[in-house]
């Protein structure tokens, strides 16, 4: 039987590709305040200010193309704008919190690292390993409280015990990380949000059966 247009290879990557770079736009759209900072701000640690205030909306607009990744990969499907910003109005409240918090956290400690640079470099390896740290707990994180309603304070609970329980996912998400800096680090630095998309489908690719799990535990629990 011959295939239709819909069910070739060639229309699916079409399709995927479309997807992926509206993703992309409507996360860039969301992180306006942060591109604009970067475009006409130097990443110094004397604007560091700017550029906190700059990232802070980033927490819904990270939840919302996680939460679209993560309905890509069970249902092969999606709808880029009307998935997109549905997410990142349902999860805005709870987002928006943590991000508020991890935002804070981090960005204190990479002061911290840059005054450890310069006057106690013996610092600077704990810090980098407690910056590395809050970003596996975020990698979790962030999924989680997009497909479950889980209170503030279990978020972190459960993602730090999620890191140890699913290590080996943890490990590939962390091959996500490291693409994502190698491109940061080695092309025009705006390269990187292309590439948003992609990196946070891996994620959720990585984390289907951890969080197929999960929900399994939580069922069972109720």
């Amino acid at each position: 039987m011959s295939q239709t247009i819909a069910e070739r290879p060639l229309y699916t990557a079409i399709q995927y590709i479309y997807q992926f770079m509206m993703i992309n736009i409507y996360f860039m759209c969301a992180n306006i305040l942060f591109i604009l900072a970067f475009i006409f701000f130097e990443l110094t640690l004397a604007n560091m200010i700017i550029f906190y205030v700059a990232l802070l909306p980033a927490g819904p607009a990270l939840a919302a193309i996680f939460a679209t990744m993560g309905k890509l990969t069970r249902e092969k499907e999606i709808s880029p704008t009307k998935d997109f910003w549905l997410y990142y109005k349902k999860n805005f409240g709870i987002s928006m919190k943590y991000w508020l918090v991890k935002w804070t956290i981090l960005a204190m400690l990479l002061v911290d690292l840059r005054y450890a640079n310069i006057n106690m470099k013996w610092l600077t390896p704990i810090l980098i390993i407690l910056i590395i740290i809050f970003l596996f707990i975020m990698l979790y994180a962030f999924p989680i409280l997009t497909r479950f309603e889980v209170k503030f304070k279990n978020l972190w609970i459960v993602s730090i015990y999620a890191n140890f329980k699913f290590f080996k996912s943890t490990l590939l998400n962390l091959s996500s990380f490291v693409a994502l800096t190698i491109i940061y680090l080695f092309a025009p630095g705006i390269s990187i949000w292309f590439c948003m998309s992609i990196a946070s489908f891996f994620i959720m690719f990585n984390l289907r059966k951890p969080l197929e799990i999960m929900e399994k535990d939580l069922t069972q629990s109720k």
